[in-house]
């Protein structure tokens, strides 16, 4: 009976003192993750990498970020006057990291309360999603490409069956080949590529 009461108490000992690490473990820094999907075409992946990293501290993305409402409203960022001198502040307490992989990103900020840290990680991520797509046209722009491009097969198609122009028939086929090996492919890759471009994590 006291073995027993002694390995129950043991126990609890043990559960208590877990749950009172638990409560004292710090909270790990915000951060949030970009999946920047594969490189375009004709860069490496390298390449794409270190790009993707070093335009989060041009002026586009900065002055997006100075931008948005809910920035401007933090403490921090309302102590700065305008967009030029918040441009050095972002920049200089932003940290974008490769994270597991050649594709993941992880997006830290050093400055400022949690909370204003969270908003402003989130910030850059949105930034990030509306000037890959600019706003979704870029993404509008291959589709529309994509269907130009099936709709003119459909023509030169036409075009050959009528033998109206026997003597065009090579000049139409060399362009139906060049729409359906090399044009549409490509638009349908990059279609593929932008629609992989996500965030993955939040910060919160």
């Amino acid at each position: 009976m006291r073995y027993c009461v002694a390995v129950l108490m043991l126990l609890l000992l043990l559960a208590i003192l877990s749950v009172m690490n638990v409560l004292a473990a710090p909270a790990p820094d915000p951060s949030g993750i970009l999946d920047i999907g594969p490189p375009p075409r004709g860069k490496t992946t390298e390449q794409y990498l270190r790009f993707e990293i070093e335009s989060n501290t041009n002026a586009n993305i900065l002055d997006t970020i100075y931008l948005y409402p809910d920035v401007r409203k933090l403490p921090s960022v309302a102590a700065l006057k305008d967009a030029r001198h918040a441009r050095p502040w972002l920049a200089k307490n932003l940290r974008v990291t490769p994270d597991k992989g050649d594709r993941l990103l992880r997006f830290t900020f050093r400055a400022g309360k949690r909370n204003e840290q969270v908003t402003l990680i989130n910030a850059f991520l949105r930034a990030n999603l509306h000037w890959h797509d600019i706003g979704g046209e870029t993404l509008k722009c291959h589709e529309e490409g994509l269907r130009t491009c099936e709709k003119s097969i459909l023509d030169l198609e036409k075009r050959i069956a009528s033998g109206l122009q026997p003597h065009m028939v090579d000049t139409y086929r060399a362009g139906i080949n060049r729409l359906r090996y090399t044009l549409i492919p490509e638009h349908r890759a990059e279609i593929a590529r932008l629609k992989q471009y996500a965030v993955i994590k939040w910060a919160r």
